[in-house]
């Protein structure tokens, strides 16, 4: 019984060491075509995002008016309006959402959006040393934040959060905060640099024209930017939308790239609501 029981174990021991035998070779082959497989794939891959950026370019040139979720601005209003009854009018913000088609490597778009009738009230930082300067961005314009290096201090300590939306410094400071909060406001593009136009000898010109003005910048493929509330009227929020158009095609005609980008599909929603594509670029 025991001899059986033997002959058939090494009966299976031998099939199998067989069947290892018939199939590793198999495998390599097959790892083989694998990678030649991939490197066709990449090819194709190449191939497809040129394809694909075609499509998109092409989506982006047709009238928005063809697209079965399309509406006038006013219609889609009413719409989005309705959809927030009920809802508390904190959060009944409109939004608006660009998608912009770039080649590979293009800058992304940023900006400044001044709109006419302001969604809140805009927190500015003010970094300077010159007392005169500090004493103006106080008492006139009532920023947020006005301070020197004592304010750089406190932000690089974590003693004062960074809560504003927008930030001008003086000449003499300028090089302070690119070394000791380049780290902590350079990734929230919060950081005054000559360059951006946010440094300046005389900040009364620039805190002017930035109190109703938010800045923007695009994430991934598109630029989402909040232009309203639900209980603005129809002439506000065309007000806004204008300007949020001027905004974003400055932005697209001041981008340094061989090849321009484009605007594509835009749409316009609220809070709890639908995304209803509206006439933009």
């Amino acid at each position: 019984m025991l001899s059986r029981v033997r002959t058939k174990v090494n009966a299976l021991v031998n099939r199998n060491q067989t069947r290892c035998l018939q199939v590793f070779p198999r495998l390599s082959a097959e790892e083989a075509s694998n990678s030649t497989t991939s490197k066709l794939s990449k090819d194709q891959l190449k191939k497809r995002e040129i394809r694909r950026l075609a499509q998109r370019k092409a989506a982006a040139r047709r009238a928005a008016s063809d697209h079965p979720l399309y509406m006038p601005v006013d219609k889609a209003l009413r719409f989005l309006r309705a959809a927030e009854v009920g809802q508390p009018q904190s959060q009944q913000t409109l939004s608006l959402t660009t998608a912009v088609i770039s080649e590979r490597g293009a800058p992304l778009l940023s900006g400044n959006l001044s709109f006419p009738n302001a969604l809140k009230e805009v927190k500015v930082a003010v970094f300077t040393n010159d007392e005169d300067q500090a004493k103006l961005a106080r008492e006139k314009y009532n920023c947020h934040l006005v301070g020197g290096t004592e304010l750089v201090e406190q932000i690089k300590s974590g003693q004062t959060a960074v809560d504003f939306d927008k930030s001008f410094a003086t000449p003499e400071i300028a090089s302070t905060l690119a070394s000791q909060l380049g780290r902590i406001l350079g990734p929230r593009g919060l950081l005054p640099a000559a360059k951006k136009g946010t440094v300046s000898d005389n900040l009364e010109s620039l805190l002017e024209g930035s109190m109703a003005s938010l800045p923007f910048r695009q994430r991934g493929n598109s630029v989402s930017v909040a232009v309203g509330k639900c209980s603005f009227s129809d002439k506000q929020m065309l007000e806004n939308l204008v300007a949020a158009q001027k905004g974003v095609k400055t932005a697209l005609a001041n981008q340094k790239a061989k090849r321009p980008s484009l605007l594509g599909q835009t749409t316009l929603t609220s809070t709890h609501g639908p995304g209803i594509v509206i006439d933009f670029a």
